[in-house]
């Protein structure tokens, strides 16, 4: 009987089996058989692991067969994730789906696509700008966390034959730190250029000789170098995570902050010339010199090597693993270094990898590119058909007397009597000596984060409260005694602002404003400084008009343009615009068809641009919004002022609601000169922001006034006093 029992189940068993491939089971068959029955079928033999296949299942096997084996293979494995290549003669391989990669003729195809959607200057840059503004999101740093308020780790300068070294650590998020070393001229007359070495996946990392021979070099040059640790890959960043931590995504976004802070250290050196500012990394490092010279506009050259491809991503997460391949509707690398334009650019590539098709078909994309800018002569292509994927000497032998070129390098300076360059005189360290943290990392600080999790957690909190934070403290460069000053800057970091107001420059009997923030070199200046503290600049300020009259000046159209104009240099989105004592509507109300009929074409001009004009009037809540909606230009606004509203005697809370929160675009958060903002009982704080938020306003609180009347020019006592007050009211949670 129990034999019997046994027997009848084994026939279900079967009976199941048997009646299981129909579509009530979907025709469901484990892949293992399924890749059995191709073999069959088309007499080839497929290489694969067993635990690629361990414990799949294909459904509707039998119907994705077709008479052609790679259609069939194709529709089979495509719902796996598995993808095959053909080995030889009736044999395949397969392997896990490779999303980085794509077949030469996909990437020619890709490339093809998006040359059809620019075909000069004003079209790519429109394309570069959406693609900047993906990236930066995809990688988390659209908003950048806070900078952590801490000095450089320095050690001991080492002195070489024509060079020196030192190492450095930079604290890049709190408790997260990079490593590098910086190789500087044995001797600096004036500033110099400085080039960031950084390198791929290679043993040794930034340790190994062709990072060393490099950097010297460019040092005995002329040029600071400064290489520093893959995030997780080698050297001293191990001390905080393990090697598996590397092929983590975020990896990428973690790496572009490490630049990004590590080019603020190296901008703020006095030596260094801002404007000659280079990049180059071979591989993995090349993937990250087009991304981060894609990103950052203060890097002026870039130097790929060994990775430009249009159908290869980057094999490392730490590449391609965030995914800014897929902005813009899918992009590649040519396409990215093609957002290097025109900056110089020379793209090294050879013959026995991915990049083996960059002279017939990456680099005509870029070329093209720079042809839209008349800059044809500052890309170039050094192809090494023979050579292999590497920093050989070769290759860097190009990089030396293409960044001697566009740099102004002295590239005599490491030739041999017979003229050609030499790294004999360079010294090879070990590693220990390129360490910041001691042999055993003993020196590493004490707040140093330990793995991974926590410099995720950290990571994703900083970027969280960079991006939550719904009010911004800024002040103003004139009121900091500083007009159009670059140094304004280091005393709005000094009070603890998070951004700057910029004035335009004096007016007076002028066509337009005294601005010396159109002059390329004093702008680059200005913005260089912003980054480097972690400031924005919030606003540029018309303040000309206090005193000049807007509403009958005849140039007032040149003066707009140019402000315009240095918005969108500096990628600045508002600008203020007092109308001032002349244009004064209350006491002189036969001037308003006057102003608004110039608003309207300042509406126009800033609506074209993409920016807003932010208007100062004597009007209460009322009478502004109607002058506002008599303008009806989305780029004209109020930029409203506490004071106009406390001296008048009006209601502050009241004059905000009436206006309400898409009208405003800016606040002048400030009373007249007396007493501090803290001391003010005219203003209650804590009204004004739950006023705020339940209007659902954000923005920009722009301290102007309130100076302590006994001690008024005492600019970092009383702005330090105001700032730190409207933050411990507007940045602290309830």
């Amino acid at each position: 009987m129990k034999i019997l029992h046994v027997i009848l189940f084994l026939l279900l068993i079967s009976s199941k089996t048997s009646f299981a491939q129909n579509s009530d089971d979907q025709f469901k068959e484990p892949l293992k058989e399924v890749i059995s029955d191709i073999e069959q079928r088309f007499d080839v033999h497929i290489r694969y692991p067993e635990d690629l296949v361990k414990d799949r299942v294909v459904t509707f096997a039998k119907w994705r067969f077709r008479p052609d084996l790679e259609e069939t293979l194709s529709n089979v494995l495509a719902s796996q994730n598995i993808s095959f290549t053909k080995e030889g003669d009736k044999k395949y391989k397969l392997k896990s789906y490779e999303y980085y990669l794509k077949t030469p003729a996909e990437g020619k195809e890709q490339l093809q696509y998006l040359s059809t959607l620019y075909h000069d200057e004003q079209g790519f840059e429109k394309r570069k700008a959406l693609l900047r503004n993906c990236i930066l999101k995809t990688l988390m740093l659209d908003k950048l966390p806070a900078k952590p308020d801490s000095k450089p780790i320095v050690t001991q300068i080492r002195k070489m034959d024509g060079y020196t070294v030192q190492n450095i650590a930079i604290e890049t998020l709190p408790g997260v730190y990079v490593s590098g070393s910086l190789y500087r001229p044995a001797k600096i007359k004036s500033k110099i250029p400085v080039i960031m070495n950084t390198v791929g996946h290679f043993s040794g990392g930034r340790y190994r000789a062709d990072c060393q021979y490099r950097c010297a070099m460019l040092a005995k040059m002329g040029a600071m170098a400064f290489s520093y640790d893959l995030f997780g890959w080698d050297g001293e960043s191990l001390l905080q995570v393990t090697p598996a931590d590397h092929r983590r995504a975020l990896v990428e976004s973690l790496q572009a902050l490490n630049a990004t802070r590590i080019l603020d250290f190296l901008l703020s050196l006095k030596e260094v010339d801002t404007n000659r500012v280079g990049i180059t990394g071979a591989s993995g490092g090349g993937s990250h010199t087009m991304a981060m010279t894609a990103i950052d506009s203060r890097i002026k050259l870039s130097v790929p090597v060994v990775m430009m491809s249009s159908y290869h991503s980057g094999g490392c997460p730490c590449e391609s693993g965030m995914g800014i391949h897929l902005c813009g509707g899918g992009t590649n690398n040519v396409e990215i270094a093609a957002m290097a334009a025109p900056r110089p650019q020379l793209i090294i590539s050879d013959g026995k990898d991915w990049t083996q098709h960059v002279p017939e078909m990456g680099f005509p994309f870029v070329d093209r590119v720079y042809g839209f800018y008349g800059k044809k002569n500052n890309i170039k292509n050094v192809h090494l058909g023979n050579e292999g994927h590497d920093y050989g000497f070769s290759k860097r032998k190009a990089m030396y007397e293409f960044v001697a070129e566009h740099f102004g390098l002295n590239i005599n300076a490491v030739k041999d009597k017979e003229g050609n360059i030499t790294e004999s005189d360079v010294t090879i360290e070990k590693a220990p000596a390129m360490y910041v943290f001691g042999d055993k990392g003993e020196r590493l600080p004490a707040n140093a984060l330990k793995g991974f999790e926590n410099i995720s957690k950290i990571f994703k909190e900083e970027v969280a409260q960079a991006h939550n934070q719904r009010y911004k403290v800024g002040v103003i460069d004139l009121m900091l005694l500083k007009r159009q000053k670059s140094g304004a800057f280091q005393v709005a970091k000094d009070v603890g602002a998070d951004g700057l107001e910029v004035d335009m420059g004096g007016l007076g009997n002028r066509v337009t404003f005294d601005n010396k923030l159109l002059t390329d070199s004093i702008r680059e200046q200005f913005l260089n400084k912003a980054k480097e503290l972690g400031l924005q600049i919030c606003s540029l300020g018309m303040t000309g008009y206090y005193a000049q009259s807007f509403c009958e000046r005849p140039q007032f159209i040149q003066s707009v343009q140019d402000c315009i104009k240095t918005m969108k240099l500096m990628n600045v989105k508002v600008a203020f615009l007092p109308l001032g004592v002349q244009c004064d509507l209350v006491k002189s109300p036969g001037l308003r068809d006057s102003v608004v009929s110039r608003l309207k074409v300042a509406g126009k001009m800033a609506q074209d641009a993409g920016v807003v004009i932010g208007i100062e009037t004597a009007l209460d809540a009322t009478g502004e919004l109607k002058l506002l909606q008599d303008v009806g230009s989305p780029a004209i606004k109020s930029y409203f002022n506490f004071s106009n509203a406390i001296k008048n005697g009006r209601n502050l809370e009241k004059e905000l609601r009436i206006l309400g929160k898409d009208n405003i675009v800016q606040i002048h958060c400030t009373d007249d000169d007396g007493v501090w903002l803290q001391n003010d009982p005219k203003i209650d704080m804590h009204k004004v922001k739950a006023t705020l938020d339940k209007m659902g306003w954000s923005g920009w609180l722009v301290i102007e006034r309130s100076r302590d009347a006994k001690d008024p020019r005492n600019v970092k006592k009383n702005y330090g006093a105001n700032t730190a007050y409207v933050k411990s009211i507007f940045q602290t949670a309830n």
